[in-house]
């Protein structure tokens, strides 16, 4: 079975439903700091509901998305102090026009917000769209629709920014249908298809991440595809020449990765959703100069956490991550590990009251890391996802 039919946009959508109506109840298990919640979704019209994706900041501002509520329950961009005041939706999509179902993060360029919304789900007729806000919620624009054939569908990463210009990828869609890389200009102008994803043997297929911009180079992963079907590392100019894959997954390195790339010098970081010694995920290295790969963990399960949907935060020489399931009762995990492999700790089981079920990342400001949850938190844990922070002391 192709991995990438095992996450296809229904279980996208069946997964958040899920998400909603049942919040996962564990036992915390000791942390370095206490984990402090700053504010819990509630679903309602003027709050969000099941955030996929991460926080941007802006000096002491954070920005985010969730996939649902708002005033039409088709999904919000929200705006929040990093102390937890001031929380406010800028924007509710109405499922119309201007899509539903916003995945992955804002992009910030001066005083102007771009992100896209997977449309065309449960919750909503519209369309994916690329879109633009101001930071203040004014002007919203869509600058792209997109259609069901060669420009591509199902955009569920984020945006990323060089110069003027947005990179972005969708997974499905293209003239293989397998997905796209796509750039346009923060004008709207200027679309176009620099990759159709699967259209020669051994390319990758349908990416759920985001690109990774060092220089003039974008990396990324594709969650199927590859000389094995397990998913893919590769990267391509900003100029759209020279797309290469750089690595293909065989299952015992890792399969159908869907976070982001991490890069340190010449070190990618990322995760895996399936794979490695378990079929749970893996965490690993990939040096760019050699196209070697190093495996630094492989998720067990149970208090080790599993299943792995974001990306990795680096500071210093340390990793930190979350799994969104796993844990001491399947809430997930926020968890760190040293760049060498070594010093793998969880540091906290999450809760009922926390919030259960990251899909995102986390957000690191100076000595905090910040993150999302899917669902849970609130009074009696049957929140619609939590905003929290977690100070951290890195390993010497």
């Amino acid at each position: 079975m192709r991995i990438e039919k095992r996450f296809t946009h229904g279980m996208f959508i069946g997964i958040l439903v899920f998400i909603v109506m049942a919040a996962a109840f564990v036992n915390p298990s000791p942390s370095v700091a206490a984990l402090s919640i700053l504010h819990t979704f509630s679903g309602s019209e003027d709050d969000g509901s099941s955030p996929w994706g991460d926080l941007t900041l802006s000096g002491s501002t954070f920005y985010g998305m969730t996939a649902m509520g708002g005033a039409s329950g088709n999904g919000a961009v929200f705006t929040i102090n990093t102390d937890g005041t001031g929380f406010k939706l800028l924007y509710s999509f109405t499922g119309g026009a201007d899509g539903d179902a916003p995945t992955g993060n804002v992009t910030i360029s001066g005083s102007t917000l771009y992100g896209m919304t997977v449309g065309d789900s449960a919750f909503g007729t519209g369309p994916a769209t690329l879109f633009k806000i101001n930071d203040d919620g004014t002007e919203f624009k869509v600058l792209h629709a997109f259609g069901t054939g060669k420009d591509g569908a199902d955009p569920q990463g984020s945006l990323t920014l060089s110069g003027s210009t947005l990179f972005g990828m969708t997974w499905e869609g293209g003239t293989g249908g397998n997905g796209t890389l796509f750039k346009i200009s923060t004008t709207g102008a200027g679309y176009k298809i620099l990759h159709d994803f699967g259209i020669k043997g051994g390319d990758g297929g349908n990416p759920m991440g985001s690109l990774t911009l060092s220089g003039s180079t974008l990396y990324g992963m594709t969650q199927g595809g590859g000389t094995r079907d397990e998913g893919t590392i590769f990267k391509m100019s900003t100029s759209g020449a020279g797309y290469t894959v750089l690595h293909s997954f065989s299952g015992s390195d890792g399969q159908g990765p869907i976070g982001n790339l991490t890069v340190s010098g010449t070190t990618l970081y990322g995760m895996t959703n399936f794979g490695g010694a378990d079929s749970l995920g893996t965490i690993f290295a990939f040096n760019t100069k050699t196209g070697k790969l190093t495996l630094l963990h492989s998720f067990s399960g149970g208090n080790d956490g599993r299943n792995p949907t974001g990306s990795l935060t680096l500071s210093g020489t340390t990793l930190y991550g979350m799994t969104g399931w796993g844990g001491t009762d399947e809430g997930g995990t926020i968890f760190q590990i040293q760049t060498d492999g070594t010093g793998y700790q969880v540091l906290q089981s999450l809760s009922g009251k926390d919030g259960v079920q990251p899909y995102g990342s986390f957000t690191l400001s100076g000595s905090t890391l910040y993150g999302m949850t899917g669902s849970g938190g609130g009074k009696n844990n049957n929140g619609d996802g939590t905003i929290f922070s977690l100070p951290i002391t890195p390993a010497q």
